[in-house]
């Protein structure tokens, strides 16, 4: 099902990609920023990593939540990668302390450190495991997180690279689900200087660290972090071009998600699908339909789904197996959908 709440902050994006300066976040453009979800919960966790960002995001929700009566987790993730990871989330602890509305907490990831394959994403998995099954202990829904334009912009080209399919362009979305929780980024839109800007004239001087990890160039989104001001002089591919054609693409992929949505009740019963309904789709329809059922849309890559998708509209087609699920050619003509037997 599509989360209509995807959809709240589309005027207001349009309105800031008209702007042409840095702003100045105040408490009712944040509020506007915020879906329903975000809304009618009485418990936010934000995720701080100590940073300018996190900071900002951290006491922006904080003013809103005394407003609102909703209490409010800081919750610091510490990796354990560097030797004084931990002196610095005590540091910026100490820094919010002077808020007392604001809960902290600080999370441990438990490893040997000999850490194999992408730190980077053995990194982001863990952190959010671990704040999500914070939220889940404590009753929470809602884990907001700092993502601005400019993780949007890398997030963009990373994917381009890569030749990626429109799901993988549409790139970072305002509103999202892991585990259960909400996963809510009310600055997606706002640039880098709009966080240090909002941070500085409205918070003062708040101590934030910098964390080295971010200068290294072995990682690829520093790289084109690194990259940025030549590609946006150059080219005019700034964080507002860019992005504004990526919420073009979150639009035009949530359509679909919706129409595929709406077509899997038409033409699947929980166990059959029909084939001839089917078959008449465009094949992207047909794989979003596929990756709906088998609820693996977000976790098999576009060419597998792609190649299933026509696989299965073969008339010499007979079974295959896709993400445990084994998809077969029934006598009735149709596709039959059943669970893969893995005891034998």
């Amino acid at each position: 099902m599509i989360d209509r709440s995807s959809f709240f902050s589309y005027p207001i994006i349009l309105n800031y990609y008209n702007q042409d300066i840095s702003m100045i976040i105040s408490d009712s453009l944040f509020a506007a920023t915020l879906p329903d979800t975000a809304r009618l919960a009485k418990r936010w966790v934000v995720a701080v990593s100590g940073g300018s960002d996190s900071l900002c995001l951290t006491l922006l929700a904080n003013e809103y939540a005394m407003v609102h009566d909703v209490i409010l987790f800081a919750c610091f993730v510490d990796h354990g990668l560097r030797p004084n990871s931990r002196e610095e989330i005590e540091d910026v602890i100490k820094a919010l302390s002077q808020f007392s509305s604001i809960n902290t907490k600080v999370l441990v990831w438990e490893h040997s450190g000999d850490i194999d394959g992408s730190i980077e994403l053995k990194a982001r998995n863990a952190r959010y495991n671990l704040l999500t099954k914070f939220c889940q202990e404590n009753g929470i829904d809602v884990l907001m997180t700092a993502h601005h334009a400019l993780d949007q912009w890398e997030t963009f080209f990373m994917r381009l690279s890569r030749g990626s399919a429109l799901r993988g362009l549409s790139c970072i979305k305002p509103i999202s689900e892991r585990s259960g929780v909400k996963i809510i980024r009310p600055l997606l839109n706002f640039a880098p200087c709009d966080l240090k800007e909002t941070l500085g004239s409205r918070f003062g001087n708040i101590g934030y660290k910098h964390d080295p990890m971010n200068d290294q160039m072995k990682f690829e989104r520093v790289r084109w972090r690194k990259a940025y001001q030549e590609i946006a002089s150059k080219y005019g591919l700034d964080t507002k071009n860019v992005n504004k054609t990526i919420f073009r693409l979150q639009m035009a992929n949530d359509c679909l998600d919706q129409i595929a949505s709406h077509k899997v009740s038409e033409i699947y019963d929980g166990q059959y699908i029909q084939l001839k309904p089917f078959k008449d789709l465009h094949i992207e329809l047909r794989m979003r339909i596929l990756g709906i059922i088998l609820r693996v849309g977000h976790l098999i890559s576009y060419d597998l789904l792609l190649r299933t998708a026509d696989q299965v509209c073969r008339t010499d087609f007979v079974a295959t197996n896709l993400a445990g699920y084994i998809i077969r050619r029934d006598r009735t003509k149709n596709l039959r959908i059943e669970k893969e037997n893995r005891d034998h």
